[in-house]
């Protein structure tokens, strides 16, 4: 257990004082306690003189009470207060102990220094890290119209504790940055900034027009394509079910919401996330079916949407609540890892086709069908690394993805099972090449001892093997036999692989853990332990949460808007490492 230093966390306004006939100091008083340390209060726009600063000093910083009235006694003949002649004003700092000397400039440049010395245990951390990584891309813009924007890139992973991490490699702006190159810039500069060239496996892109094929392929490019042979992409998950909402939504007046917010009064700010208005527009919905705003009076003066109009707002609420419905497992679910992912969106895809095949209108057929055709392109590209993930659920192997292309008889679907397979055994065989991977995966805090202990257990063989010779070293007909013997079993012992899908799927547990599994099966398979742990930490959305209903580009943290550019990217990036890294 880690014993934690007791922190003071103090906030100063710091004005100006004048000497006076009597004893005046016009410093000002500490007005809050903070627990978190990183939490820097800055209002950069007061005056000089009139700043707020929060900072924190360990105990041994800062002197006992006693002590400061002994200094702030024996400094009375320096500032002798009572000297009538003099009206001249002294700036603070030449009347405060050093360490009270606080502003916004001192602080930053310690939150920056405090980022470098992060960021090189970062990076070394992510040398030695004998895993892959999905890096991930979101444009951030501020709100309030302001025009400032932000690139958060972040590294996605399992560590050696199979705990997943989500750390942000850079919060940076694209101000300075050349248009032609704006979308390959920001992965460039982490790749060869953090030295994770044969790193990276796959990378998470928006759902926008911008990265098309070519910067695609510039972003690969960064990468070191011999070793990390291919590098995948995976589309924001979040984005599709936006696109695909926004499409029915944009379809509304702004008039013909207001109306409906009048009805059903749900207060005069609406909610940006598409959940929420999903959620109000299914109470008018229900309002409707049971004649409310016919038999109460009271609605008598509201305007109330036309019979089109309500055929607009029915068939938003039936194709997003279904939509929703696969969203809340994926966003909202305890399952964070890749595994989930494939059996939910095929799920999507049926519930969403049998809504069409109802009926219900031309303009509801019409709507599903566009909203299937943003769906089945997303399927498509993504269906490779979400079956491959799929299949490394011990409660589905290959057994999920059969039984879904069994259903799709007048397709190519059959020939996809065989190309899932055939995925999973170049990545094992590429895996199995590297010795270090033959290892299982060994916990942070255990690996040091166990090292020393098997280097102990070889030494101590190598003696025993020293002082007792072989009885067989003559026999050349048993040696002959251990070659033979030895070849056939290379040749057709079982791949883990092979063995893993050969046993029998476990049974349904929706709240299995897949991760848990793999780790207590790591030494049973300690390659493939190494594929799943990789293949898991693959994220399909990069917004999660209630984040992920977004209606449109997410606002950067509250803290970090009044930051300028280096110290947003240093307090952004340090936060997120600080559970594997602390001060």
């Amino acid at each position: 257990m880690i014993k934690k230093k007791k922190t003071k966390i103090l906030t100063l306004r710091i004005g100006k004082f004048k000497k006076k006939k009597k004893k005046t100091l016009r410093i000002g008083t500490v007005f809050y306690f903070n627990p978190n340390p990183l939490s820097l209060s800055l209002p950069l726009s007061l005056p000089t003189e009139d700043r707020t600063a929060t900072f924190a000093m360990d105990n041994t910083d800062f002197a006992s009470d006693s002590d400061m009235v002994k200094n702030q006694n024996s400094d009375d003949s320096e500032y002798d207060f009572e000297d009538a002649d003099e009206e001249e004003e002294t700036d603070v700092h030449n009347a405060m102990p050093y360490w009270l000397q606080i502003n916004p400039d001192t602080i930053r440049k310690e939150i920056l220094k405090i980022h470098e010395a992060q960021k090189i245990k970062a990076k070394k951390f992510l040398k030695d890290f004998q895993g892959k990584l999905t890096l991930s891309y979101e444009w951030i813009l501020s709100g309030n119209g302001s025009t400032r924007d932000f690139v958060c890139l972040t590294a996605h992973f399992i560590d050696d504790n199979w705990t997943v991490r989500h750390w942000i490699l850079g919060f940076l702006t694209g101000a300075l940055i050349p248009l032609d190159d704006i979308y390959v810039y920001h992965f460039r500069k982490a790749v060869q900034d953090f030295e994770i060239e044969n790193k990276v496996s796959t990378i998470l892109l928006p759902n926008r027009d911008g990265f098309d094929e070519k910067n695609v392929d510039a972003i690969r490019k960064c990468m070191d394509s011999s070793v990390n042979k291919p590098v995948f992409v995976v589309y924001c998950c979040s984005d599709l079910f936006r696109l695909m909402v926004n499409d029915m939504y944009n379809e509304f007046s702004w008039h013909l919401y207001e109306d409906v917010r009048m009805l059903v009064g749900w207060g005069s700010l609406s909610s940006t996330n598409w959940n929420v208005r999903l959620y109000h527009l299914q109470q008018a919905v229900d309002m409707q079916n049971e004649d409310t705003f016919s038999k109460d009076e009271v609605y008598d003066d509201y305007d109330k949407p036309s019979d089109e109009e309500w055929v607009k707002i029915r068939t938003f609420c039936k194709l997003a609540g279904v939509i929703y419905k696969v969203a809340k497992e994926i966003f909202e679910g305890e399952c964070s890892t890749s595994n989930v992912y494939f059996h939910l969106l095929a799920e999507l895809e049926v519930m969403l086709k049998r809504e069409v095949d109802s009926g219900g209108g031309d303009y509801f057929v019409g709507k599903g069908e566009k909203v299937l055709k943003l769906f089945d392109k997303y399927w498509n590209d993504m269906f490779l690394v979400l079956a491959a993930a799929s299949v490394l659920d011990p409660r589905f192997k290959m057994k999920y993805i059969d039984f879904y292309c069994s259903k799709k008889v007048d397709s190519d679907e059959g020939s996809k099972a065989e190309a899932v397979l055939d995925y999973l055994r170049d990545v094992y065989a590429r895996y199995a090449a590297k010795g270090i991977y033959h290892k299982p995966i060994c916990p942070v805090a255990t690996v040091d001892y166990e090292e020393e202990d098997d280097d102990e257990d070889e030494d101590y063989g190598d003696e025993e093997e020293k002082e007792k010779p072989d009885a067989y070293e003559g026999f050349v007909l048993f040696k002959e036999y251990l070659k033979f013997e030895g070849g056939c079993s290379r040749e057709f012992q079982e791949s883990e692989l092979d063995s893993y899908l050969k046993e029998p799927v476990l049974e349904w547990n929706k709240d299995f853990k897949a991760l848990e599994w793999w780790k207590e099966e790591s030494q049973k398979y300690p390659i493939l332990s190494r594929v799943a742990r990789d293949s898991l930490s693959i994220p399909i959305s990069r917004a999660t949460s209630y984040d992920a209903y977004v209606s449109e580009i997410r606002e950067p943290p509250e803290y970090v808007r009044s930051m300028d550019a280096k110290a947003a990217n240093a307090m952004v990036c340090g936060r997120s490492w600080l559970s594997l890294i602390p001060i």
